[in-house]
């Protein structure tokens, strides 16, 4: 069948979908969460269907501007757009961090060390909302900036910091388009769709968190794998800077960079250029940037723990938590050389994917963001991995991604989460 007659068809069967769905929540409204376990009437939920029939009505407004308007540009702008229209209304929000970056801005403009802070803060076990700025400087130099910029022309910080976590936001689809828009139209505004339309986006409705940007610092490292060591380099370093969580890639880097030390030492510059200011207290940096993490109690909604409170399987009870955070961090680094040597995936993005796996495992911390850091590499490399004979399988991946995510974070005040084990 011609591709393009499978795209028509892919869209007509959602639109009837859609139109069943939407049609069924209005005449009986409580059709999706009747004599079904408490697990299903939470994944299955009004709200559920709700997003997907706004997701299903973007995308057929896309498909027909692309397909029968042959408007395949404007599509693509159309899409951006609406996704920044999406967010700006957020704009005015405050997240429960703010506390902590404020903290670390004053401290730092009053030559204090931010980091002292962050340590007497995780000091208190029991206080886990409380804690002090805990990521090596990337956001502590952004919101320096904006808290200047705020001094002086008064405009409210919540909203300057929304501007570099949309812009962000924004080059994530740009670095999408690049990889996906000569290879396959309709997987990329799958994947668009797949990273705009985000589970936590829709769910929460808020516009609070700014991991968007280490998302696309990471991605632009990438991008720039196998291409320029040095770039790759300074943008893989750039990001560790904002959150650490790239740190689980690294093996993926070193073996697909043309000169790993050229990759190693370009990172590393931007690194010990970026921490020029704490030098005089290495511990205390390393300690409050990094290590406080890793004394960090059962938190958010760990998978194991999650298995280990449904099914009664004692998991966080017998192992300590230490050889969970170990594991969450490094297992990817052997999983992932092993699979590439084997030829089970060769593509960087889909290697990348087994150390997210990994840490998602492993992790006994994981809020509800997180799973958010891997979608762009998600979407990347099961296209790379499937994109010959199982391309059906891009597509089951992503909406089996999309819809575990949903899930997750609908049951996330369900009575398995604690603060310590």
């Amino acid at each position: 069948m011609h591709k393009q007659n499978i795209n028509h068809l892919v869209m007509i069967v959602a639109g009837v979908a859609l139109l069943v769905a939407g049609v069924s929540l209005f005449l009986q409204p409580g059709l999706w969460s009747v004599h079904f376990p408490v697990w299903i009437k939470k994944a299955v939920s009004e709200k559920l269907i709700l997003d997907v029939l706004v997701i299903g009505a973007i995308a057929l407004a896309i498909w027909f501007l692309a397909y029968k308007a042959g408007k395949k540009r404007a599509a693509l702008i159309a899409l951006l757009v609406v996704a920044a229209l999406l967010r700006v209304p957020h704009f005015t929000e405050v997240g429960k961090d703010e506390t902590a970056y404020i903290s670390a801005v004053v401290d730092f403009l009053d030559g204090k060390n931010p980091y002292l802070r962050t340590i007497d803060s995780f000091e208190n076990v029991d206080d886990t909302g409380g804690h002090g700025y805990a990521y090596f400087p990337g956001f502590l130099y952004i919101n320096i900036f904006f808290f200047s910029i705020q001094l002086l022309t008064g405009m409210p910080l919540q909203i300057l910091q929304k501007i570099p976590t949309l812009l962000a936001d924004l080059g994530i689809g740009i670095l999408l388009i690049k990889e996906l828009r000569k290879k396959n139209y309709t997987a990329l505004i799958c994947a668009l769709l797949f990273w705009y339309l985000n589970p936590y986006f829709l769910y929460k409705r808020n516009y609070v968190y700014f991991d968007p940007i280490p998302i696309f610092i990471m991605m632009l490292s990438l991008y720039y794998l196998k291409k320029d060591d040095v770039i790759s380099g300074a943008f893989y370093g750039l990001a560790i800077l904002f959150k650490t969580f790239p740190v689980i890639l690294l093996p993926i880097f070193l073996m697909k960079s043309k000169k790993w030390y050229r990759f190693l030492a370009a990172g590393s510059i931007v690194g010990l250029v970026s921490s020029i200011p704490f030098l005089n207290d290495v511990k205390s940096y390393l300690t409050g940037a990094v290590l406080v993490h890793s004394n960090r109690v059962v938190q958010g909604r760990p998978f194991l723990f999650f298995i280990s409170y449904f099914y009664k399987v004692e998991l966080f009870q017998i192992i300590p938590l230490r050889v969970y955070s170990t594991l969450a961090t490094f297992a990817g680094w052997v999983a992932a050389p092993i699979v590439g040597i084997a030829k089970f995936a060769e593509s960087k993005y889909a290697l990348s994917i087994i150390p997210f796996a990994l840490f998602y495992l492993f992790t006994p911390v994981l809020n509800r963001t997180y799973l958010m850091w891997s979608m762009p590499v998600v979407a990347l490399g099961l296209f790379e991995q499937f994109h010959g004979k199982n391309k059906a399988l891009y597509y089951i991946g992503l909406a089996a991604f999309w819809f575990f995510y949903y899930w997750y974070i609908s049951i996330w005040k369900d009575g398995f989460h604690i603060w310590k084990p």
